[in-house]
């Protein structure tokens, strides 16, 4: 299962020190920017689909404010954990 071909970004606040964003490469491949309140900055390319969705389920999960795109996703408490990016899916397809 891939993640939707219209979603084209994620943006995930880790921590208040940690924003991570995540950017379609390919069908299957994504950047992530990993920036850092200090200023520091790494760019890790060519990563799997799949570690993306276990990234955002997690963040999911663990109640983080997901932004794709142009639309914001806040959870400040799941009202369940997800079992897998599939039951996640359906909150983040309009």
């Amino acid at each position: 299962m891939y993640i939707a071909n219209h979603i084209k970004s994620f943006r995930i606040q880790w921590t208040e020190i940690a924003l991570h964003h995540y950017e379609r490469q390919s069908r299957s491949k994504w950047r992530i920017t990993l920036d850092y309140a200090c200023g520091a900055r790494m760019v890790l390319e060519n990563q799997p689909d799949d570690m993306i969705q276990c990234l955002v389920l997690g963040a999911y999960n663990s109640g983080r404010t997901l932004v794709l795109e142009d639309r914001t996703l806040s959870i400040s408490a799941p009202d369940r954990p997800r079992e897998s990016y599939r039951d996640l899916q359906d909150l983040l397809v309009d």
